[in-house]
């Protein structure tokens, strides 16, 4: 692998994006010497923890061949900045973890080893494994592990906020979780006008660019109706449960039947 990048940047001049994906129990000097020549750097760390890792192989050592390699990129980032940082990839399902098992690995992955991005793919059996009997897991759990990632990552939303989306077992429902946690922490309805950019995004069907631009337009202009949100590219549907327009306002009962089919 070192040396196909050798001949894409030495022979070919090779200037474009790579990804190079780092093996369990590589050295540290190759990977040194792949960081000289890519934009960015993972390991796979599959599952949450040893203990599930175990049940997918024996011959790999969760700490040894993949949080340690991890270490090793985080000092080579800090000593020379990867361009596009360092990821990593989860399989979900394939030795029962549940999804909070995963949460509270990818938030050491973001504190600890500085990750720019996690990753997750569902598992899918294959016949003639050793995992065929193992139920495939729906590609919905997927969906919202990324959508609760986002929450963290770019929302911004806190650990305790995060964790009201679980349930009893620590699943995440096939329901958004940011409608899940705005339904159980939002008691009243929030006027546009005056609510701050971080009480907004708060709210389904607004994101950060909605968000920003409902605080700039707010400026010399006051909402009072749906399309005025429409246009600043609010998903109406999803938020008006959640909002007070021109004085009107879903009680929390009607916000509970209204995003039963957002």
């Amino acid at each position: 692998m070192i040396d196909t990048l050798k001949i894409l940047k030495n022979k070919y001049n090779f200037a474009g994006y790579i990804h190079f994906k780092v093996l369990p129990g590589v050295s540290y000097e190759y990977i040194k010497e792949a960081s000289e020549m890519v934009d960015r750097l993972s390991v796979n760390i599959e599952t949450p923890s040893n203990n599930y890792l175990s049940e997918l192989s024996s011959t790999k050592n969760y700490i040894n061949d993949i949080l340690k390699r991890q270490n090793y990129i985080k000092k080579l980032e800090i000593k020379k900045e990867l361009p596009a940082g360092q990821t990593t990839q989860l399989v979900v399902g394939a030795c029962g973890e549940s999804d909070f098992d995963i949460f509270r690995r990818v938030l050491k992955e973001y504190k600890e080893m500085m990750l720019k991005r996690v990753y997750y793919s569902v598992f899918t059996p294959l016949n003639g494994t050793s995992l065929e009997k193992i139920s495939a897991q729906p590609i919905w759990r997927e969906h919202r592990l990324y959508q609760m990632d986002w929450l963290y990552r770019v929302y911004k939303f806190s650990e305790n906020e995060i964790k009201i989306a679980f349930d009893e077992e620590g699943f995440l429902d096939n329901k958004d979780p940011k409608l899940y946690i705005a339904l159980n922490t939002l008691d009243s309805a929030i006027d546009p006008n005056e609510a701050s950019y971080d009480e907004l995004l708060r709210i389904p069907g607004i994101g950060p660019k909605s968000a920003y631009r409902i605080v700039n337009y707010r400026k010399k202009n006051r909402i009072y109706k749906r399309e005025q949100l429409l246009n600043l590219g609010v998903r109406v549907k999803n938020a008006i449960p959640f909002l007070k327009i021109n004085g009107g306002q879903c009680s929390r009962l009607e916000r509970w039947i209204e995003c039963q089919n957002p």
